[in-house]
């Protein structure tokens, strides 16, 4: 896939993983309570302006909620620094996103949108697939140590939960 970012952003499991996504049915669906609390506390948490809860399918990358309690917005795969998180089973951390010469290539970071921090922990299903993630975004850089690090892995498992009662009930 063609992409901001020189460098791969599939991985190598991607026909699995996208089927993996469709069995949750989550993307596109409408705004949910539980999903707009978990990133409004995450945001409190971590102290940060933005938090997001996103799932990456083939083409894209869709907000299922966010701190405001909103949810839908689509952004291409291509340019979502989430297409980057799906490709760890750990933590990805951009300090000072400005400074990264791997990332200056992205216009949201050059200045669109004076973005300076991301971190990201990546919604990995019971079967190993990274269909998503919970991402934290600052306008300010800042670092970001393992006891927050922690914080944003608890999120993601608390939102995997979530998702696999989607598959329970069925």
């Amino acid at each position: 896939m063609e992409n901001i970012f020189n460098t791969a952003i599939l991985p190598p499991n991607e026909e699995q993983r996208l089927e993996n996504l469709k069995k949750y049915k989550i993307f596109g669906t409408q705004s949910e309570v539980i999903f707009n609390q978990l990133a409004a506390v995450t945001a409190t948490l971590l102290k940060v302006p933005v938090a997001m809860i996103n799932f990456v399918d083939k083409d894209n990358v869709w907000t299922k909620a966010d701190q405001k309690g909103e949810s839908g917005k689509i952004t291409a795969r291509s340019m979502s620094l989430c297409s980057l998180a799906i490709l760890n089973d750990h933590i990805t951390v951009f300090e000072d996103a400005v400074k990264d010469p791997f990332l200056m290539v992205n216009p949201w970071l050059a200045g669109h949108l004076d973005l300076r921090f991301y971190a990201a922990a990546p919604i990995t299903t019971s079967e190993g697939f990274n269909i998503g993630a919970v991402c934290i975004v600052d306008k300010t850089k800042r670092t970001f140590n393992s006891r927050e690090q922690k914080k944003l892995e608890w999120i993601a498992a608390v939102v995997r939960a979530e998702l696999e009662k989607r598959t329970d009930v069925e």
